[in-house]
């Protein structure tokens, strides 16, 4: 539930994330504050940290090898 409240909001206040977390706001706002949100206390709402994506590439050799072939057609 915690992934899709990344990808769903930016702000979300400490009573909803409380809900959807199934805890109560206290628990709920500290487990988010440890995943490096922020809290606005005045407002009580959280701003969502979006995590940085990370993808590998597996390199293809073959692919590589066509890439290269094209573009040393290209230059020529």
């Amino acid at each position: 539930m915690f992934e899709l409240l990344l990808s769903a909001y930016s702000t979300i206040s400490t009573q909803d994330a409380a809900h959807f977390l199934g805890m109560n706001e206290n628990d709920a706002t500290n487990y988010v504050l440890q995943q490096g949100w922020v809290l606005d206390s005045a407002s009580q709402m959280l701003t969502v940290k979006k995590q940085a994506v990370v993808t590998e590439q597996k390199l293809d050799p073959s692919k590589l090898q066509r890439l290269t072939e094209y573009v040393f057609h290209l230059e020529h």
